[in-house]
């Protein structure tokens, strides 16, 4: 489990590090993007500290999805940054 949480850290580490990227790149373009990154991240937050009072079923439905939510918008900053690099003009 904590090789997992590992993992799962390093790759939100190497997400905000590509939003930062891609907010200067993109010149206030993925402004929108990035700000749905920051309100999952801060859902997330939210969810991990009433989690353990909720419901094992609640927990088991509720926690992918939040893992969802940033895995998807990890991704589209992932290929928005790809793309604008691809552009070349930094």
């Amino acid at each position: 489990m904590n090789s997992e949480r590992s993992i799962t850290s390093q790759r939100l580490q190497t997400c905000l590090a590509e939003a930062r990227q891609l907010a200067r790149i993109g010149k206030g373009s993925y402004n929108n993007l990035i700000g749905s990154l920051q309100r999952s991240i801060a859902a997330t937050k939210y969810y991990a500290g009433i989690a353990g009072q909720l419901s094992g079923n609640t927990q088991d439905t509720i926690t992918p999805l939040y893992q969802y939510k940033i895995n998807d918008t990890c991704n589209t900053i992932s290929q928005s940054l790809l793309s604008e690099l691809k552009k070349g003009d930094l």
